[in-house]
């Protein structure tokens, strides 16, 4: 089985990497892939860049290019949904845009034409990524991540979300990207994230201080998953 996982930023990718064997690195695109052997599986690892746009084009080269049977998006977030504190993770049952506005024409907030409100993540790495998240001790929610072109640090802009979705956990600027380009390949997806912050007044001071943490977090548990999956 081939796994591609993808992270935005060095923080979110780094411990993913050390544990890479035989790796090999090239760049496409503009993001830094690296491949090599975790568990008893052939793994793609590719720090994407931040935003829809990149990691868009990341998922769409994993699977024309590499051929790879899955995609994980792992990283950081920001926790918008109630009893969500920094350092807890959350697992995607779906995934939906937070910036898409189409309503003129009969959509849903989120909705884009001729596509769904949400992709609905892969049951079955939902499951093993639970899995995960008890073996490596995290507290791990599953639920709705939203994604959009934008830091969310105000609660004005974190109720403005909750309006529309207001079962979401979680917003951060790639998921739903990699959810609708694997979708529209028909590759099984998931989106995992460790808060880094609350989206509120202090977020960029939180983010910076805890990114670090937040993307061991998630790649400690990622790691967990791919070694153990069957």
């Amino acid at each position: 089985m081939k796994i591609g996982i993808i992270g935005a930023m060095e923080e979110e990718v780094k411990i993913l990497r050390e544990q890479l064997g035989q790796p090999l690195s090239w760049e496409r695109a503009g993001a830094l892939f690296i491949s090599g052997s975790l568990g008893n599986h052939e793994v793609i690892i590719v720090r994407s860049g931040i935003g829809k746009v990149l990691a868009s084009i990341t998922t769409s080269l994993l699977i024309q290019q590499y051929g790879v049977n899955m995609v994980i998006n792992t990283g950081s977030a920001g926790g918008i949904g109630e009893g969500l504190r920094v350092g807890d993770v959350v697992i995607s049952d779906k995934v939906a845009y937070f910036d898409a506005d189409v309503t003129g024409f009969g959509y849903k907030p989120g909705q884009l034409p001729g596509m769904p409100l949400y992709y609905e993540a892969s049951t079955y790495l939902r499951s093993e990524m639970k899995r995960a998240a008890e073996a490596t001790n995290l507290n791990a929610k599953e639920g709705l991540i939203v994604t959009g072109d934008t830091f969310v640090d105000s609660p004005v802009k974190v109720q403005e979300i909750l309006a529309n979705f207001p079962e979401a956990l979680a917003c951060e600027m790639e998921g739903a990207a990699v959810g609708q380009t694997a979708q529209q390949f028909n590759i099984p997806f998931l989106i995992v994230r460790a808060m880094s912050d609350t989206a509120d007044h202090s977020a960029t001071q939180s983010f910076d201080e805890f990114i670090e943490e937040a993307g061991k977090r998630s790649a400690e548990m990622v790691i967990e998953f791919v070694k153990h999956l069957v």
